[in-house]
């Protein structure tokens, strides 16, 4: 039995040949801040990358993003997700931001000048669902 996996390969940025895995439910957080899943570096090449810039919600196979409210959005496949006005803060832009966008195989996230190919493998068969047991009303 294949085990689903997530994995994120940096194609293009200074983290260029680094790859991630995830095999199991994960938030992963990506920016320059210390406590992020990926960091990217605090140099002037990642200075449009936000502190918290996105976020991955990874349960595999599946994977949804969801911009954190940076200043520069989020691109996915080339097309701007997210973005936060100049006059709104991160924090103001993360509480509001709600939209997450499902990933499939081979989907592109750029942050910054950084870019991860998203990269799904395996599935998980009907036996390892587990369902919650359901309330019984008396």
């Amino acid at each position: 039995m294949d085990h689903a996996r997530v994995t994120l390969r940096v194609t293009q940025g200074s983290l260029m040949g680094s790859q991630f895995i995830f095999e199991g439910p994960s938030w992963c957080v990506i920016g320059r801040g210390e406590d992020c899943t990926i960091r990217l570096p605090s140099d002037q090449e990642h200075a449009g990358v936000s502190r918290h810039h996105c976020l991955l919600e990874i349960t595999p196979p599946e994977v949804r993003l969801r911009d954190l409210g940076s200043l520069n959005g989020t691109l996915l496949n080339g097309h701007k997700v997210g973005q936060r006005p100049a006059s709104v803060s991160p924090e103001e832009a993360e509480r509001e931001s709600a939209r997450t966008l499902e990933l499939r195989d081979g989907d592109e996230v750029r942050v910054g000048y950084t870019v991860f190919r998203v990269a799904v493998t395996g599935s998980v068969s009907v036996e390892e669902v587990s369902f919650p047991m359901r309330a019984r009303g008396r």
